[in-house]
């Protein structure tokens, strides 16, 4: 079970012309602006590609421990899934409450290997194999579960993550414009070339932020 981690996605093409500026003169000024370099170079965007990743790898590693043992009783699944998923850093309780949690699944799943491996199970054997049994079968269903709703959960940050990038990006690029008065400043995807690139002084005010 893995994260569809697809990755940051570019500003590029997503705006054509950030509009007019105000700009109240005779003649018009026209700049451009490389957006999709304002987007990836900016620490904004940097600090948010880290949030995204910190939380796709917190939910990669979840899934890749159930993935490997599945002896969880129910309340002991419910209880990982919370901690491995809790935003934020767990407190040092938090922590050993979790290692405790992984250590007892790992040794039922030893348990039930050794059973497995085990001719003439006494009755009480048999009881503790079929219980550690179903328990795999209750943990895989759960797991298909937490690996569709992680998935949705990555796809759904990032989006937001995207969104309030670029929506900086272009506040930044429309401050620069008000105060240089700019009539409009178009993206280099339309403009490839113009005398008056905006993208330095953008990346400058996005760093500000």
């Amino acid at each position: 079970m893995k994260i569809k981690y697809v990755g940051w996605v570019v500003a590029g093409g997503l705006a054509v012309v950030l509009g007019a500026m105000g700009f109240q003169g005779t003649t018009s000024k026209i700049g451009v602006v490389d957006m999709t370099r304002v987007f990836n170079d900016s620490e904004f965007a940097k600090t948010q590609v880290e949030s995204l990743k910190a939380l796709g790898q917190a939910r990669q590693d979840m899934l890749q421990f159930v993935d490997s043992y599945r002896t969880f009783t129910p309340e002991q699944a419910t209880r990982f899934h919370d901690l491995s998923t809790k935003a934020g850093v767990l407190t040092a309780a938090e922590k050993a409450e979790l290692d405790n949690i992984k250590k007892a699944v790992q040794t039922a799943d030893g348990r039930l290997k050794d059973l497995q491996q085990k001719t003439n199970l006494t009755t009480a054997e048999q009881t503790e194999m079929a219980d550690l049994s179903r328990r795999v079968q209750t943990t895989g269903d759960m797991a298909q579960k937490w690996s569709r709703d992680a998935n949705d959960e990555v796809s759904s940050y990032q989006q937001k993550l995207q969104k309030d990038t670029l929506d900086k990006v272009r506040d930044a690029v429309k401050q620069i414009g008000q105060q240089d008065g700019y009539t409009i400043i178009f993206v280099t995807d339309v403009a490839p070339y113009g005398a008056n690139n905006v993208t330095e002084a953008a990346l400058k005010v996005m760093n500000k932020k």
